[in-house]
């Protein structure tokens, strides 16, 4: 009898055996020879078991922001669900469907996010084209969903020294590649400033996106050079800011230099005041020789592009305010602008700038190019979309301006931290000023994201109780 179920139980375990085997040859057998670039996700999974939730969080966000871009579509929708999936199982696994722990957001943002879903609706049914909006309310409510997600997860500090950590990787990794191509392709520093120049986008084909991260990056550098006393360490930030600088170079983004050096002001104001009034004297100065020394001044002209104006942004913006006088009240309906914008063209279609706007309405896929958030909100949603776009802004400075009062007599590091959280918010907010990217609806994931990143940080400061001691 103990022989018949010794049997029964090595039948049992070689079938086991058997069937694992089997499984674990699937991979190879589909995959054939591919199967070495498994390798390093199963690395990828090995290390998320000794480092824990923050390291799937930062393969996460650098995942979300460098493997999504215009040169890996078919990857894109696996990276995001992927991603998404992953974040709930997190968020489950740590709060799981007791609501009640569940982390609060201001009641002023959860009635601004209504009302932006409601002018989304609104606009739509309203619409010459209602079907449009269908698409772009299920995405901006995902977006808004991974939002909470990432905000949830923040537990202390360290996760959100994590989550910038991130970003300030993949600007590392798209300053990289962007130079890759650069030497790979002969391009020299005269292809940057000539009439037909260069201007190097790789993974994130749209600059203005590219750029985003260089901007918000930029703040968390600055002031951790302004905190760190190792010399090794300064040297270290040293090289970053010389790094990032050199992806500014390849890119030459007018607004990414004006974000960076609002930001960089921003935080001497606030941390060195002395430093800050010399920066200011400094920079007048360096404007005005360029301004009056005839080689510099046909230098700066070249490299930032003067002869090009406001690359017809004026223009565009003319055709935004043509559109509103018309849709005033509940504007043309979300993601109507490819089929609205040719009745508004300033210029004949056959013209070079016509054949520019259409061929940028071509590769946004119909996305707004008004170049200018407030525009892009009031042109497509209305009046409730204006007052939307310019309600989140505000809601940013209050929130961030409370959190600085209420730290400011917090550890150096955490206050530091907190300021270069609202610098970093502040250069993206300027920026929508002349384009349409980083805040709410245009982008998506991988354009918005890191602006909520550095809001939903600033919440969590904000909601935050202090110690007794600090009170």
């Amino acid at each position: 009898m103990d022989s018949y179920k010794t049997l029964n139980l090595t039948k049992i375990k070689i079938s086991v055996y058997l069937g694992l085997s089997i499984l674990l040859s699937l991979p190879t057998i589909v995959v054939g020879e591919k199967i070495l670039f498994a390798l390093p996700i199963l690395f990828i999974i090995m290390l998320s078991f000794v480092f824990g939730d923050r390291f799937i969080l930062a393969i996460i966000i650098i995942a979300l922001f460098t493997l999504v871009g215009e040169f890996t579509k078919s990857l894109r929708i696996v990276i995001q669900l992927s991603s998404i999936g992953l974040l709930t199982y997190l968020f489950l696994s740590r709060f799981g469907l007791k609501f009640q722990n569940y982390r609060q957001i201001p009641k002023s943002l959860v009635y601004t996010l209504i009302l932006y879903f409601l002018a989304i609706f609104i606009s739509s049914v309203m619409s010459d084209y209602p079907s449009l909006g269908i698409p772009i309310f299920i995405r901006q409510l995902v977006f808004i969903v991974v939002v909470y997600l990432f905000y949830s997860l923040i537990i202390n500090d360290t996760d959100i020294s994590n989550y910038i950590n991130s970003i300030i990787i993949v600007s590392l990794i798209l300053v990289t590649i962007s130079l890759w191509f650069f030497i790979s392709e002969n391009y020299t520093l005269l292809d940057l400033v000539s009439i037909n120049r260069v201007r190097v986008s790789i993974l994130i084909t749209n600059m203005e996106a590219l750029t985003n991260f260089y901007v918000i990056s930029f703040p968390f550098i600055v002031t951790g050079l302004l905190i760190k006393k190792n010399k090794l360490n300064r040297y270290l930030y040293y090289f970053l800011i010389f790094y990032i600088s050199l992806g500014l170079i390849l890119t030459m983004s007018r607004s990414a230099i004006l974000g960076i050096a609002v930001s960089t002001a921003v935080i001497f104001f606030l941390l060195r005041r002395k430093i800050f009034f010399s920066f200011l004297f400094a920079l007048t100065i360096v404007v005005l020789i360029f301004i009056f020394y005839e080689p510099l001044n046909e230098l700066i002209y070249l490299v930032f592009r003067f002869e090009e104006g406001m690359s017809q942004r004026d223009l565009i913006w003319q055709m935004s305010v043509e559109m509103i006088k018309d849709h005033f009240l509940f504007g043309i309906g979300p993601g109507a602008n490819n089929y609205v914008m040719l009745n508004y063209f300033p210029y004949m279609l056959d013209n070079y700038f016509g054949k520019t706007l259409i061929y940028f309405a071509e590769v946004s896929g119909g996305v707004n190019v008004s170049h200018n958030i407030f525009l892009t909100f009031f042109t497509e949603l209305g009046v409730l979309g204006l007052i939307v776009i310019v309600t989140i802004p505000i809601l940013f400075f209050t929130i961030g301006i409370k959190t600085i009062i209420k730290y400011r007599n917090s550890s150096q590091e955490v206050y530091y931290l907190i300021i270069a959280l609202f610098a970093a918010g502040v250069s993206v907010i300027l920026r929508n000023f002349f384009n349409s990217i980083g805040i709410l609806y245009i982008g998506g994931i991988t354009t918005d994201l890191p602006f909520w990143l550095m809001f939903s940080s600033l919440i969590y400061f904000y909601n935050k109780p202090l110690p007794e001691n600090q009170v």
